[in-house]
């Protein structure tokens, strides 16, 4: 029996429609919507050439294309054994632009690659919002993990110390396992990584990571990715209410009434940017209740602002319950030298015991 032989040339019509379908992991696209979040992302777009390419890509098997009245949806076929090759050349080909627009990145990523490349509980690493970021003197890393080991998260945290040193950068870096990054992903809450992933580009092996999620949406996860960006800085009085409420918080004299789903992790800088005590006691619950991803938790605090009341809150929460999740995390603060802001910790415990999350 013979093969069949599949030669997609990575032509500039192809590899705008993968990166654009990329980004919008989870959005039924018409062609037409297609080709406005092509020019939206790379300035034109031509109907007309979109969809003869997206026709001889669906006659590749690397996307499907669905009738919807009288429209045709587009979408990346995740059965189809090529479309991790493609996405991977993809990957290198928002590198290598990213790096000629931007050469100033060109020594970080390869100084990345040499210290990391050879780090076996590291998959890959990503740039987020590299442009804005290197603007600002400062770079924010998605790192996906094999391992999560205290020793291993040590090294990680001296391989980016010595990274900052060396090119007088700051760096807030997000490690997360195959499991952390796709439930974010598919998880109904309003989360960064479903924000930033749009937004990112991966630089060192982007066949790992692409794995990893074609991986997920082959086992039926909804993973879905948003534009724009949630700053906590502008959550509402009553998404406040609301989330704090779902998360077994309950203000008195307060109405939860339905509003969306933050993260907690998304929730807490937003609180402990209040600055006042009553917030501050209420992170401390909804933290210590349980599954809270402590590295994003960092991350954000770290990202806008917050680090240091979060080490202060970690302090006091683990000198009244510890836990090696909550002394991994002080040790991340402490690595990225924050000053912390001391919390009450006789108000936190008296919270703690009111909610009965401690006897």
């Amino acid at each position: 029996m013979g093969t069949i032989q599949r030669v997609i040339a990575m032509d500039e019509t192809t590899f705008r429609i993968l990166d654009t379908l990329s980004r919008e992991l989870g959005r039924s696209l018409s062609i037409l919507e297609l080709t406005r979040r092509i020019e939206h992302f790379h300035g034109t777009a031509y109907y007309a050439n979109i969809y003869e390419k997206l026709r001889n890509l669906a006659a590749h098997g690397t996307i499907t294309l669905e009738k919807s009245g009288k429209s045709s949806i587009a979408s990346l076929n995740f059965g189809d054994y090529f479309l991790l090759d493609l996405l991977t050349e993809m990957e290198l080909t928002r590198k290598r632009r990213l790096l000629e627009k931007r050469p100033e990145l060109q020594m970080l990523c390869a100084d990345i690659d040499s210290r990391c490349n050879g780090l076996p509980f590291i998959q890959s690493i990503s740039l987020i919002h590299p442009e804005r970021n290197i603007k600002l003197n400062k770079a924010e890393l998605l790192i996906l993990l094999q391992k999560r080991s205290s020793d291993e998260r040590r090294r990680l945290r001296e391989v980016i110390s010595t990274l900052e040193r060396a090119h007088s950068i700051r760096i807030d870096y997000l490690p997360l396992d195959s499991g952390e990054l796709l439930g974010l992903l598919s998880s109904d809450e309003a989360n960064p990584l479903k924000e930033m992933l749009p937004e990112s580009v991966c630089i060192l092996s982007p066949q790992a990571f692409w794995s990893e999620m074609l991986a997920g949406e082959r086992r039926g996860l909804r993973i879905r990715l948003e534009e724009g960006e949630t700053d906590p800085r502008k959550l509402s009085e009553g998404e406040l209410v609301y989330n704090l409420a779902r998360l077994g918080y309950k203000e008195f004299g307060t109405e939860a009434r339905q509003s969306r789903e933050i993260a907690k992790e998304l929730l807490a800088p937003s609180l402990l940017l209040k600055g006042d005590a009553r917030r501050t006691d209420a992170v401390a619950v909804i933290l210590a209740k349980g599954g809270t991803r402590w590295d994003l938790l960092v991350f954000l605090a770290q990202k806008y602002g917050t680090g240091g009341k979060l080490l202060g809150l970690l302090k006091a929460l683990n000198g009244i319950k510890p836990e090696r999740e909550i002394s991994e995390a002080i040790a991340a603060l402490e690595s990225a030298n924050v000053k912390e802001e001391k919390a009450n910790g006789k108000s936190i415990e008296d919270r703690l015991r009111l909610y009965n999350v401690i006897g």
